[in-house]
């Protein structure tokens, strides 16, 4: 994925505007990210990123302030300060975004962006798809820990004019870090409640022409039920070198491996031992071809492998995707941005033992135009080919107007959809599936407006998003035999979501720093005008952090659902508290500790799962 700093001219930015100000917009746009927290205790103005730009939106460098799109940039070094060290709790903090685990650290997670499904979300992870139907995330996401993560964002909305299939309720982009200047690095451990106990290298060095970045992380957790215990390791690596000024050549690695014991739910008990292993290899070239034009290629290698054990048998799913990702990226005047390029991907899928096969072939067209200094106007078209399902096509458009100097007003429309995967087109005996090869691809339409508005110097921001989406030809259960309960995945539903997100960040003191995320929503199957499980009518997120002494940070924050249904109806709300304190002990030492669900709240994200009771856990960490 282009990530050269290349879209327009910065100079043209408004005079006066400060960095910072830049930055508080950037991490409330539509809605608030995190507050960049301070990088050593006691620094005094935390509203300074690692950098200015957003990529996710266009596919290349934005600056926050001509993007129509609702995205947020999260800041790796603020999860730090705020010790949220895995990836579902990040996602889970931001409004639109809706995360469900069954029950504990390593069980099955789903996102649902905007109400869409758990499989109408996309991660792109260091420039290529990783998952779609057939290859999901779930167990990926469920341990997935933030090692060695250097940019992470949130794109809402329909979003396969850029990036295909799976992107109907938008998208998660991560990077692996890329190496600054010298030699760092660090070492951690962890322990606490629930008999955990983990532990974490990092290290990095970077020159001019050269960087190398490398972590490794182990966690292990007998969580809080009998016969629940999860082990997982991550590792990511990326190197990279520009032989030539206008050559940047190279390669990342991201590696999770996790067993996870699954109890099952308390209602149907079913213990197994699921063992997933994810690996990315990725490859990439970007070469400056002009003063105009450059070309980034991308070639990756996805292997994906779960298996579960249990009384039964063993089930096994293993997934080989092989991705070449071709973008161009064209400033054909001062004004006028174009990117374009070709997404090339072959799947191998064995499920329980039965193969297919499945090529891809897509090509997109995106332009920005600026044609006022305060307005900024993006449109583009898809079409992907898939030799199994046949073709999709789709669309986007959008706008933002600076209307006012700390006045930003947006808007989109598009379109998206999601191919339906290896065991909906062919069946899987072994799970009383049947093939359905008719099956054709999901279908969806969307749009949102909003508002951002900066005060107080910009101290604090504000964020309002309206949207609305419509789904078709969803993905749907038809069972055949209710003797055997044999059936298939039909095109049978159609869906509806709507609701605004609200967001409000702000810096009160030069230690104090707090931040408010809403979302109402309502999602509805329109077959029946019933609501869809596991989406949240509201869902509330504020958190505040205090610089109590040079050395000593602490923090608290809260989450509350309500109104939500499951599959046998309503299921109770609730509200978690954490806690969370680090004390630098000196510069290159800190303790933490932190407090997870303080009130001991009993609740369940998935009907039957229960969720972790109170725990306290520990850290140190040396930086060198």
């Amino acid at each position: 994925m282009q990530t050269t700093s290349r879209h327009f001219d910065r100079s043209r930015r408004r005079p006066g505007r400060r960095p910072a100000r830049l930055a508080a917009l950037l991490l409330a746009t539509a809605p608030f990210g995190l507050l960049a927290q301070e990088q050593d205790a006691g620094t005094s103005d935390p509203l300074v990123p690692l950098d200015e730009f957003v990529v996710s939106a266009s596919r290349s460098t934005q600056d926050p302030w001509f993007t129509p799109s609702a995205v947020t940039r999260i800041d790796p070094a603020a999860l730090g300060n705020l010790q949220i060290e895995d990836l579902r709790g990040a996602l889970a903090r931001e409004p639109g975004v809706i995360v469900v685990n069954t029950g504990a650290t390593g069980g099955q997670s789903s996102v649902f962006m905007r109400g869409a499904s758990g499989h109408q979300t996309l991660f792109v992870v260091d420039g290529v798809r990783m998952n779609d139907r057939a290859a999901a995330y779930a167990n990926f996401l469920g341990g997935a820990g933030l090692t060695d993560v250097g940019r992470l964002e949130v794109l809402r909305g329909p979003q396969s004019t850029l990036y295909g299939s799976s992107a109907m309720g938008g998208i998660v982009l991560m990077e692996t870090a890329r190496a600054s200047r010298g030699l760092r690095g660090s070492l951690a451990v962890t322990a606490g409640s629930f008999h955990t106990a983990g532990g974490g290298a990092s290290i990095e060095h970077g020159s001019e022409r050269f960087g190398i970045t490398a972590a490794a992380a182990r966690l292990v957790t007998g969580n809080d039920r009998p016969g629940n215990h999860f082990k997982g390791t991550s590792i990511a690596t990326r190197i990279e070198g520009r032989p030539l000024n206008s050559l940047q050549l190279g390669v990342t690695y991201r590696g999770d491996l996790a067993d996870y014991e699954e109890p099952g739910s308390r209602l149907f008990p079913a213990p197994g031992l699921a063992e997933s292993r994810n690996h990315l290899v990725t490859a990439y070239a970007q070469i400056e071809l002009t003063d105009s034009l450059s070309s980034r290629v991308t070639a990756g290698l996805h292997r994906r492998n779960l298996s579960f054990a249990a009384d039964w048998g063993t089930s096994t799913t293993r997934n080989v995707r092989e991705i070449l990702d071709v973008q161009n990226t064209w400033t054909a005047t001062p004004a006028i941005e174009l990117v374009f390029g070709t997404n090339i991907e072959r799947s191998k899928y064995e499920i329980a033992n039965e193969t297919s096969r499945d090529d891809l072939f897509g090509g997109y067209i995106s332009a920005v135009a600026r044609p006022h200094e305060k307005v900024a106007l993006t449109a583009g078209g898809r079409y992907d080919d898939f030799e199994s399902v046949g073709g999709a096509g789709t669309w986007r458009t959008g706008a933002s107007w600076l209307v006012l100097e700390h006045t930003k007003l947006r808007a989109t429309f598009g379109t998206g959809f999601s191919a339906p995967g290896s065991d909906d087109r062919f069946g899987v005996a072994q799970w009383g599936q049947l093939a359905n090869p008719g099956i054709a691809p999901e279908k969806s339409r969307g749009w949102d407006i909003g508002i951002d508005h900066e005060m107080f110097h910009g101290n604090l921001t504000a964020s309002a998003t309206w949207f609305r989406n419509t789904f078709r030809n969803l993905f749907e259960w038809q069972t055949v035999d209710f003797t055997t309960f044999e059936g298939r995945i039909v095109n049978r539903a159609r869906a509806s979501t709507e609701g605004f997100e609200l967001a409000l960040a702000g810096r009160f003191s030069p230690a104090v720093h707090a931040r408010l995320a809403y979302t109402y929503l309502d999602a509805r199957n329109d077959s029946d005008s019933l609501r869809l499980i596991r989406r949240p009518r509201h869902t509330l997120d504020t958190d505040v952090t205090i610089q109590a002494s040079r050395s000593l940070m602490v923090g608290a924050g809260l989450r509350a659902v309500a109104d939500r249904e499951d599959t046998a109806g309503p299921i109770e709300d609730y509200t978690t508290v954490r806690l969370h304190a680090t004390w630098s002990v000196r510069q290159d030492l800190r303790l933490r500790l932190r407090m997870e669900n303080a009130l001991d709240e009993s609740y369940e994200e998935v009907l039957g799962y229960p969720t972790l009771p109170r725990g306290i856990f520990g850290s140190a960490e040396w930086m060198f």
